[in-house]
């Protein structure tokens, strides 16, 4: 068995077309499903007892947050020695084309610094252009099925520019890359696959953060800096790790269909905590020359040299 995929959800209304569609697409001895369960209702009886018949986990928990129920389905994994990769999976996904994982996975072997892979997603969120959050632009149209010229023309990076904005009713910024090559350092973990060794040397997600995010971006800083998890005051390449998004493999994403819309969902989800996002208090300013932390791991101090941000060595133990 090569993975386990951690689900954490907290609706249930598409948590069945992304199980449905990795089962389509990928060899069933390749991996194990871990559903941990948050929402109000719980999945359909027909999920559940497809998951038992595939010797699949099912957890049902109260919401308790992104980071805290994805600890508890990594830590499960981490407990099956033999499975080398473990993938934290938003349920807004589906997968479009047999042989992705494999496809993300080379990736691992173009650099052993790299820690974690995603694939791209052929709907783009904007706001990483500097667009509202809720404007996407779709390289490919969102389908049933896709065709194998589908796949090639997203891996191959070269985008009809003129048929994609004829798609689109508001103007796609200039630096939206039509040609895209390779990889993108610093992903959205929307769906990192991470290898077994990189959790084991980077830990688990910090369960502070909870309903507002924050743990992505703490977890790349941990990932980039090379202060963590041995503390350090100089820089050293050689600790650095990477978190990349690759253009070799494509899965669909929604974007956003959980804390983006925590507003329009059922609010006894988020009752018995309060958000909390506040990174200064784990990546503290006064160990890092007055500087807010940065997912690229580093700040440039008064002389000009390159420093690693320090965590605070604290164990947060959650009190449930």
């Amino acid at each position: 068995m090569k993975a386990y995929f951690i689900f954490a959800i907290i609706r249930t209304d598409f948590i069945d077309k992304a199980i449905s569609t990795l089962s389509a697409y990928t060899p069933r001895n390749d991996y194990k499903i871990i559903v941990i369960d948050q929402s109000i209702e719980g999945i359909s009886e027909k999920l559940k007892k497809w998951l038992f018949d595939h010797e699949d986990t099912y957890i049902r928990i109260k919401n308790q947050g992104f980071a805290r129920a994805n600890n508890i389905g990594m830590a499960y994994a981490l407990r099956q020695k033999e499975v080398p990769y473990i993938a934290l999976c938003n349920d807004d996904i589906e997968f479009m084309y047999s042989g992705w994982f494999d496809d993300a996975i080379e990736e691992f072997k173009t650099d052993p610094h790299i820690i974690a892979v995603s694939p791209e997603s052929p709907r783009v969120a904007m706001w990483g252009y500097g667009l509202a959050p809720d404007k996407y632009v779709e390289i490919v149209p969102h389908k049933d099925k896709y065709t194998d010229e589908d796949i090639k023309y997203l891996k191959e990076g070269n985008y009809d520019e003129k048929e994609i904005k004829a798609r689109h009713d508001f103007e796609i910024p200039k630096s939206f890359p039509f040609t895209k090559r390779g990889i993108c350092d610093g992903i959205a973990m929307w769906f990192p696959i991470f290898k077994r060794e990189g959790l084991i040397e980077l830990g688990l997600l910090d369960e502070e953060f909870v309903w507002a995010g924050g743990e992505d971006y703490s977890y790349l800083t941990r990932a980039y800096s090379c202060a963590w998890p041995t503390d350090r005051k100089e820089c050293d390449p050689k600790y650095h790790r990477r978190m990349v998004a690759t253009m070799k493999s494509w899965i669909w994403h929604k974007w956003g269909q959980s804390k983006d819309i925590k507003q329009t969902l059922n609010p006894d989800l988020f009752k018995h905590k309060k958000p909390w996002n506040d990174l200064d208090s784990i990546w503290p300013p006064h160990l890092n020359g007055g500087k807010h932390s940065d997912p690229w791991g580093h700040w440039t101090d008064d002389k000009g040299i390159k420093r690693p941000f320090r965590r605070i060595p604290e164990v947060y133990v959650q009190k449930v």
